[in-house]
């Protein structure tokens, strides 16, 4: 390993990788954007066309995504480990797809509003999102561990919010009496969307990992 830093000093730094990172970030805050209507929506339509204008920033990050693939084939000396850049790259797509993902089931479960557990997860999803996008823009910085702490424990914490939120949520959906169609949906809705808060803490986990090894 300490190879492939000793070339790395010696060739030109290749840091178009971090403006794609930027630019992938850049569409996940844009999709938190309109994730977030989804809290406000009273109507089934209303959901439908949530999920309309989620479906092309989700593909416009996959095109990034390829991208930054395409470039890691065809670069001899990457700033960070390839492997790194690459896992990163399948992290933050993962967290845009889990608000597409939530965005369509919204739609095809026929909502026609969220309970308050759900708006709290999305809530706490997008709060995670805004601290993830700030440590991708310090992984310039990456050799300064103390970049990136007040994001990695903002993320921690959040989650943990959203663990409980969930918890609560089903224990009080199986403690009521609900038909079995509409405990299916509110179960598998807040599921999707704790799951969500748990991608953002997944993706905050590599840039630590990746800062802990370069710095």
């Amino acid at each position: 390993m300490w190879i492939d830093r000793f070339v790395r000093l010696l060739l030109p730094r290749q840091d178009h990788f971090f403006v794609l990172l930027d630019e992938l970030s850049a569409k996940m805050t844009a999709s938190a954007a309109v994730f977030r209507e989804l809290t406000t929506a009273t109507s089934h339509l209303q959901f439908a066309e949530i999920a309309a204008r989620l479906k092309p920033l989700e593909t416009e990050a996959d095109a990034i995504c390829h991208r930054i693939y395409k470039e890691l084939d065809k670069t001899f000396v990457t700033p960070i480990d390839r492997e790194d850049i690459a896992h990163l790259t399948s992290a933050l797509d993962d967290v845009i797809d889990s608000m597409e993902h939530a965005g369509a089931f919204a739609a095809l479960f026929r909502f026609d509003t969220l309970t308050g557990s759900m708006k709290q997860l999305i809530e706490l999803q997008i709060r995670a999102i805004h601290e993830l996008a700030n440590a991708v823009r310090q992984l310039r910085k990456f050799s300064n561990p103390e970049s990136i702490r007040e994001p990695t424990v903002a993320v921690h914490t959040l989650e943990n919010e959203a663990d409980l939120i969930y918890r609560q949520a089903i224990e009080a959906l199986f403690s009521d009496t609900v038909d079995a169609r509409e405990l299916v949906r509110q179960k598998d809705m807040l599921y999707t969307l704790e799951d969500g808060v748990d991608q953002c803490e997944d993706a905050m986990d590599v840039i630590r990992s990746v800062v802990v090894k370069n710095g």
